[in-house]
């Protein structure tokens, strides 16, 4: 408890404090109420960043958990090498994002990138472009990017649960004469529901905290076509030296963030406590 008040409780409450002054980070602060949160409340800066962010969870949460699927499937069917197969696909997962970062811009880079000189050498070099310097590609790209780091990380979970999976289901429905890719869809999908869900949530939620790979790769730009939410929080806080009101902005997020998270277990509670209260 000592440590969570210590570096939980007690950098937020700081942070709410600093959220109710008009702070810049250097001399004095005055105290302004809720200024701040009527002014992120009506920018449409801030508006456009979290639908950017929307857009940008959407394509990493598809992309990731939907390859994660499939990747984890076939380890559990046990294809060729797949216990090197398990070390080879967590690489980029715990790849430090610095070098992920370099990585992806050298074989993006416009001119002499290894993506673009192949298309070239392929004959489309109308495909060939500035992906990540562009405001129609950017952010696309950062998603693609993202997608290919959690990727291992939907798979770890799915493929967690598909182990634990009662064999007998499986079996019976191989008899049955079902397919792979009819177990896959009617057996294994319907079974590990609960931590596909989780899975989901909890990429997600980490896709609207995150801030290292899209600010190495981007740094918001090209002319904010890649300002994500937390980003916003940044460039308010240490570019235009608005402490408070970045502060402000990230106390709504932080809020918004926890009553999305909790809502589909009260949801669930209630349900649960209707369905305890029609079976008495």
């Amino acid at each position: 408890m000592a440590l969570l008040a210590l570096f939980l409780i007690w950098p937020i409450g700081v942070s709410a404090m600093y959220s109710t002054t008009s702070a810049s980070g250097f001399g004095d602060m005055e105290p302004v109420g809720f200024d701040n949160y009527a002014r992120a409340f009506a920018d449409a800066e801030l508006y456009a960043a979290v639908g950017r962010n929307i857009l940008f969870a959407a394509i990493v949460v598809v992309l990731s958990v939907g390859i994660g699927f499939l990747l984890a499937y076939a380890l559990y069917l046990r294809v060729g090498g797949w216990r090197a197969l398990q070390v080879v696909y967590m690489v980029p997962y715990i790849m430090p994002v610095v070098v992920t970062a370099i990585m992806w811009q050298f074989i993006l880079e416009p001119e002499t990138g290894l993506l673009n000189s192949v298309l070239r050498a392929a004959g489309l070099d109308a495909l060939a472009g500035p992906w990540l310097t562009a405001q129609s590609t950017a952010l696309p790209t950062a998603a693609l990017i993202q997608s290919w780091v959690l990727v291992p990380f939907a798979m770890l979970l799915l493929f967690g649960s598909m182990v634990s999976l009662p064999a007998e289901v499986l079996e019976a429905a191989s008899l049955d004469g079902a397919g792979h890719l009819t177990r896959m869809v009617r057996v294994v999908l319907p079974m590990i529901r609960p931590t596909l869900i989780l899975t989901i949530g909890v990429i997600a939620l980490q896709l609207f905290r995150s801030f290292d790979l899209v600010y190495l790769l981007t740094k918001g730009g090209p002319i904010g076509s890649t300002t994500i939410a937390t980003l916003f929080v940044f460039v308010q806080g240490f570019v235009n030296n608005e402490y408070g009101y970045a502060n402000a902005v990230g106390i709504i997020i932080g809020l918004a963030l926890v009553i999305v998270a909790v809502t589909p277990r009260i949801v669930q509670a209630v349900r649960r406590s209707r369905t305890g209260k029609a079976t008495a």
